[in-house]
């Protein structure tokens, strides 16, 4: 069945590869985010996580949105920094250069992005922000551990969350240490210190959670999160030419 809003959200996909995974190289896309969206009125379509970088200004002009979903571990290497720690699982080369650039391309198209673990350490390491490979912390936050966050008074979250305390599935154990020198913004916390949650202030809506709300789908935060991006991306869709 259509969706009544006629708005098309994009969710990236990994990309499973040895050494890491056995078999030939194939995508991967959790359901739980699908069904999410679905929820809250919207068509999707699967943007393959080792899109060339080249074809991703034709794909977003057939999109209202799009949910960098979670993954594997970023490779700091091409970024300058040192070499993934044993404890790493670092993702295929392509599909770090695409989310990148999906997320940079975002930005200055002021499309709605929801921005998931993964895909919000993507949107902070692509705009500066500092990166702990492995949290000293790791066991609080990694296989479903449910932990606390504190949203920052005012920020936008915190609206449209209703809430400036919320508790979270938590499934990483990377993380941003920053916002970075550009147009981000930290806005939520958990407990240890660790920033779970970004925002543009300037934009009508980029936010990156590092917990997983798609796995909460029934709480009220992950039902207004996803409501709020599937409003925002049917604002962006009249809103285009």
């Amino acid at each position: 069945m259509q969706a009544a809003s006629g708005v098309v959200i994009g969710l990236t996909t990994e990309v499973l590869a040895p050494p890491w995974y056995e078999g030939r190289e194939r995508y991967q896309l959790f359901s739980d985010y699908s069904a999410c969206l679905r929820r809250a009125d919207a068509q999707l379509l699967l943007i393959p996580g080792d899109t060339p970088v080249a074809d991703l200004p034709t794909l977003l002009d057939r999109l209202d949105g799009v949910l960098a979903t979670g993954g594997d571990d970023a490779d700091l290497r091409p970024l300058g920094g040192p070499p993934p720690t044993a404890d790493c699982k670092p993702v295929p080369a392509s599909q770090q250069v695409m989310n990148l650039a999906l997320s940079r391309l975002l930005l200055e198209r002021e499309m709605p992005l929801l921005a998931v673990c993964f895909g919000m350490q993507m949107l902070g390491l692509s705009h500066g922000s500092g990166f702990e490979q492995h949290l000293d912390t790791h066991a609080a936050h990694a296989g479903g551990v449910e932990h606390e966050v504190r949203l920052a008074s005012g920020c936008r979250l915190a609206q449209w969350l209703g809430s400036e305390s919320l508790r979270v599935p938590s499934f990483h154990h990377q993380a941003l240490t920053d916002a970075g020198g550009g147009p981000l913004t930290g806005t939520g916390w958990a407990a240890d210190g660790t920033l779970e949650a970004l925002e543009h202030p300037q934009h009508p809506f980029a936010v990156g959670v590092q917990w997983h709300p798609e796995r909460a789908p029934d709480s009220p935060a992950s039902i207004a999160l996803f409501s709020r991006f599937v409003a925002a991306a049917k604002a962006y869709r009249k809103s285009s030419p």
